[in-house]
């Protein structure tokens, strides 16, 4: 018995050896004594051995001086051969000392030594022959398939009604949505022209046409889909396609599951993120609920009136959704990868880089607000521009000039200039008009005094208390600086009540014959140029020579 398993071997590995390219003749006589297991070489990549698109098996160690590539490339030629031959081919296995014959119809086709195993995952010799056994009886049944006429015609056929099929679903899914399409758009024109407000109308507008991108994405979704069905249907009908669609059969798999088992994981943390935001969101109910009772005046709160607020509770509850939000960050799904780390710190980077100018800004606004530099109300002059304060937005504030020109500033612009408040006096509310004239030193002053009081006196609006009052302002060379401070409660109305006391001012002038001039000298005048005591009270101014008005002092 021990010399016929010898002569068996002997056959087996003189069979081997010729399809390996002659073999040297010494190796021969080292199958006849017991074989130990080769040692993998180092330098040999492991290569696989493939048959009609499959994989077959993973060689990983040389034989006999031939690499793991080199036995692969011999065992696909072996089996091509073999599948030329007349008649169908039944895959076996025999064992010999150095491991494992894998046979085509009695012929060698390649020999599994341990070297080959994937010790890493512990297979043995037995399951590394089961499974390339296996393997290669389905790619030759494939193989035999595909010669068969008969079979290439059952899977065009196969294709073609999959085609038609997949266009039949596409275009039913096409009308479908015209359909659909004509009554939402027959719907939005009904709801348009119910609707009253431009506002509403550009809302819906635009809830209209959010909702018609994600309609178009879950066409184009559904298109792809479709597609992607089809191309897998069309893979399987063919033997030599087969792998390709069960690896997109595997993946498709792979991606549900993985996208499932990723959904439930992550359910635990999307319920304790949302019990953060669903408290935050009453704590933040129970605040406006408090600033407006504050707002509307019901009571006051650490220090906060009506004017400050809406900006205070504004401000509590961002505090409060940061806050959540950072509380809600390590429950998020993904939130300790290293992808979504990186998205944090890039969109910080961005908000840090160029929101600097916007968080000025903002920074401003509530540095007005809670300054209380003015109101909404107030008439200011910032810059050259003046007007009632509109807004004291976040980032801007609006005014609006007596012409109705509507004029905004970034609140940095604001704090960083000149603000005139005229709707802030301590004599309470209202404010303060000028009106200037410049009249010559032969005219009384007490004369020009009365007749500004009484143009302030003709003039509506003109407040009687706080009265108004005359100021020199000036003695200039040739004439003297009159300011007119009258007070007028109605602040809107400005523009008018000073036109109206300039006009008053004129008439005054003219009924008393006091000319309203800066007069100007190239020269000395023949007499001085001042007022006898005697005309103080007003009247004529004489002009006559210094002599005469000696002789009468």
């Amino acid at each position: 018995m021990r010399a016929i398993a010898s002569s068996l071997v002997a056959a087996v590995l003189a069979a081997m050896l010729s399809a390996a390219l002659l073999l040297p003749a010494t190796s021969v006589a080292q199958t006849a004594a017991p074989a130990t297991t080769p040692t993998p070489a180092v330098g040999h990549a492991p290569a696989t051995l493939r048959y009609f698109n499959r994989d077959i098996v993973v060689l990983r160690v040389p034989f006999f001086g031939n690499s793991p590539a080199r036995r692969a490339r011999v065992a696909e030629a072996n089996i091509a051969r073999i599948i030329d031959e007349p008649g169908a081919a039944k895959v076996g296995y025999e064992v010999v000392p150095q491991g494992v014959a894998i046979l085509m119809s009695g012929q060698l086709v390649t020999v599994l030594v341990p070297g080959d195993r994937d010790t890493l995952r512990g297979q043995t010799l037995d399951q590394l022959r089961a499974q390339t056994v296996s393997r290669l009886t389905v790619a030759v049944d494939a193989a035999e398939q595909a010669r068969m006429p008969q079979r290439v015609l059952e899977g065009l056929l196969w294709v073609a009604i999959g085609t038609v099929v997949a266009f039949g679903a596409l275009w039913l899914l096409r009308k479908l949505v015209l359909r659909v399409r004509h009554r939402v758009d027959a719907w939005v024109a009904r709801r348009l022209s119910q609707l009253k407000s431009e506002s509403a109308r550009q809302m819906l507008s635009g809830l209209i046409a959010s909702a018609r991108g994600l309609a178009r994405l879950a066409m184009w979704l559904i298109v792809l889909l479709t597609f992607e069905e089809w191309l897998r249907f069309a893979l399987g009908r063919f033997p030599y396609t087969q792998p390709w669609a069960n690896a997109m059969t595997d993946w498709i798999a792979a991606r549900t599951a993985g996208f499932g088992a990723a959904i439930l994981s992550a359910l635990p943390g999307l319920f304790s993120a949302l019990l953060i935001f669903l408290l935050a969101r009453l704590v933040t109910q129970a605040v406006r609920i408090t600033f407006h009772g504050v707002e509307s005046g019901r009571f006051q709160l650490l220090g906060v009136d009506q004017q400050l607020a809406e900006p205070t509770r504004k401000i509590v509850t961002v505090l409060i959704w940061l806050f959540a939000l950072a509380m809600a960050y390590p429950y998020l799904p993904g939130a300790e990868t290293e992808a979504f780390k990186g998205l944090s710190v890039f969109v910080g980077l961005m908000v840090s880089l160029g929101a600097s100018s916007i968080v000025g800004q903002a920074a401003g606004g509530f540095t007005l607000l809670y300054s209380r530099t003015m109101t909404p109300g107030d008439v200011v002059r910032i810059g050259e521009t003046e007007g009632t304060v509109q807004q004291i937005g976040l980032f801007t504030t609006r005014l609006r000039t007596p012409l109705g020109v509507e004029v905004s500033y970034p609140n940095n612009v604001v704090l960083g200039g000149m603000l005139q408040n005229f709707s802030r006096h301590p004599d309470g509310p209202g404010m303060w008009i000028e009106s200037k004239v410049t009249i010559g030193y032969d005219a009384p002053w007490r004369q020009v005094h009365r007749l500004l009081l009484d143009a302030a006196q003709r003039t509506p609006g003109v407040m009687a208390t706080p009265a108004p009052f005359v100021a020199q302002a000036a003695l200039s060379d040739f004439y003297v600086e009159y300011v007119l401070r009258a007070r007028i409660a109605d602040v809107q109305q400005r523009l008018i009540a000073r036109s109206t006391l300039h006009a008053n001012i004129q008439d005054a002038f003219n009924e008393a014959g006091v000319q309203i001039m800066s007069p100007n000298y190239e020269a000395d005048p023949e007499a001085p140029k001042i007022v006898p005591k005697a005309q103080w009270e007003g009247g004529a101014i004489a002009r006559e020579p210094a002599e005469r008005r000696d002789a009468s002092a």
